[in-house]
């Protein structure tokens, strides 16, 4: 054969057969080695094609069709994961391919360096990097029915039953499994799904994440960040499920996506300037769970949940200058040991080290729906929440399902911000708007209708203790409805 033809068949077989050569800056991760078949573990493949990408300045790692396993990896500084359409990254089922939280600085302090529930990630992380994205028409799968067993109840204590209405009754509906949430499977669980950790100018786009086991999203000390056109699609029986978690960010914005879990679709601790706008979102425990964050707005939103807007007040942090405008909103009452018993808006001071967090400035404009109990404002002694504003409010109350409603209803739920396990769940007639421990409450066009034949336990209108700077302009309510 002539030497000519030989080097040149020598080089066009090297060229084919070489891992790391990239065409524009697109990385293929089945050049790195992964199967993509479903049942190989693709984890050390999909990270030795993102640390090339990294290598050469940044890239693009792509994911063809086909179903690829992994474990816990790393996303690097100017690196887009895309998904293509058929392409599915599937968390592994054994909890050994994740690795240890410790390995990237996070410990278990709740808005500090806390993320999701164990000792391990899940399938992502991102550690001191910028220039990020994850895109594409493709999905991101968590496995979760890897590690739950969906007979048990996942439940905690952190109530008395003898202080509700129903007394044991109400703690066998909270042992039922039918809304969940229910138990893992020993040794447990992967970590969140996704993590970004001190990263910023993060995309993701269009992607979809379903089956998460434990948080979904998880930006934590980000900065600059967009989130548009993304599903997340969650089993709602499962516990801790989050949707999109946000601690300590600043300059984060998520439109034009639908989240359905579990747990909180937003929960949002220790941040500022978040806007979300144009989503649908269903869960069994809050859409919106706010925390110690200001400068924020949500509007165009679609609600389908148990508790709805909920706003806490804990410790040292204060929350402020936040907008919730243009809403849809349906509220029901679940069984199971979720938060929540089914109040469209609940804003609550309680003390955490035996400080109440502040909460003042917060505007609810154009919000309008049906609900299965009252709106809930409740300050503290020593921190009174100030200037809430409800402006053109409408609300429905009514019973979905009444064998449910005689089980958990009558009742608030006060956990998380409640002084003791005794003060977390309690007997309460439910009023449309309870109010206590307020400095300047304005009610601007608000508008409460009950539905015929409530249970006895719906009380009235209004029921205001320790309110002070008390506006109201325009009210209408049908008050014969209630007993």
């Amino acid at each position: 054969m002539n030497r000519v033809i030989v080097a040149t068949f020598l080089s066009l077989f090297a060229a084919a057969n070489s891992p790391a050569q990239p065409t524009d800056h697109i990385y293929n991760v089945r050049a790195y080695g992964a199967a993509g078949d479903g049942h190989t573990l693709d984890t050390a493949a999909i990270q030795k094609a993102v640390r090339a990408a990294s290598k050469t300045g940044g890239g693009t790692v792509v994911f063809h069709p086909g179903t690829y396993v992994t474990g816990t990896f790393e996303l690097l500084s100017n690196v887009t994961l895309d998904m293509e359409a058929g392409a599915t990254l599937k968390g592994s089922p054994n909890i050994a391919d994740y690795r240890p939280i410790q390995d990237f600085g996070f410990g278990r302090n709740y808005g500090v360096d806390l993320t999701g529930e164990g000792y391990v990630l899940g399938m992502i992380v991102a550690h001191n990097a910028d220039n990020i994205a994850i895109t594409g028409q493709g999905t991101i799968d968590g496995n979760d029915p890897a590690f739950f067993d969906f007979t048990k109840p996942h439940y905690t204590m952190d109530f008395d039953p003898k202080s509700t209405r129903q007394g044991q009754k109400f703690l066998d509906a909270v042992l039922a499994t039918g809304d969940g949430p229910v138990a893992e499977k020993p040794p447990g669980r992967p970590g969140t799904m996704i993590v970004f950790f001190n990263c910023q100018n993060i995309r993701i786009d269009s992607i979809t994440l379903r089956n998460a086991p434990n948080w979904t999203l998880h930006f934590n000390v980000a900065r600059n960040a967009v989130v548009h056109g993304i599903h997340i699609l969650n089993d709602p029986r499962i516990p801790n499920n989050d949707g999109f978690d946000c601690m300590d960010c600043h300059n984060v914005q998520v439109s034009d996506s639908d989240i359905r879990t579990g747990d909180d679709d937003f929960a949002i601790v220790g941040s500022d300037n978040v806007a979300i706008s144009n989503c649908t979102l269903f869960s069994n425990s809050s859409a919106i769970r706010l925390e110690d964050s200001r400068y924020s707005i949500f509007s165009n939103l679609v609600i389908h949940t148990n508790r709805g807007i909920g706003i806490y007040g804990r410790g040292l942090g204060t929350t402020s200058n936040i907008l919730f405008t243009d809403i849809l909103m349906e509220t029901h009452l679940l069984t199971g040991h979720w938060w929540g018993k089914g109040e469209p808006i609940y804003v609550a001071a309680g003390t955490a080290g035996g400080i109440a967090g502040r909460i003042r400035d917060i505007s609810f404009v154009n919000i309008h729906g049906e609900a299965e109990n009252g709106l809930i404002l409740y300050g503290d002694p020593g921190t009174y929440l100030e200037n809430i504003t409800l402006d053109h409010v409408s609300f429905r109350f009514r019973v979905t399902r009444p064998e449910v409603n005689a089980a958990v209803g009558g009742n608030f739920d006060l956990r998380w911000t409640a002084k003791s396990v005794t003060d977390g769940v309690v007997q309460h007639d439910i009023p449309a708007l309870y109010g206590r421990y307020i400095h300047g409450l304005k009610l601007e066009d608000v508008d409460f209708h009950w539905a015929p034949n409530m249970p006895a336990w719906y009380s009235s209108d209004f029921e205001l203790k320790d309110v002070t700077g008390l506006s109201i302009d325009r009210f209408t309510s049908n008050p014969s409805q209630i007993p």
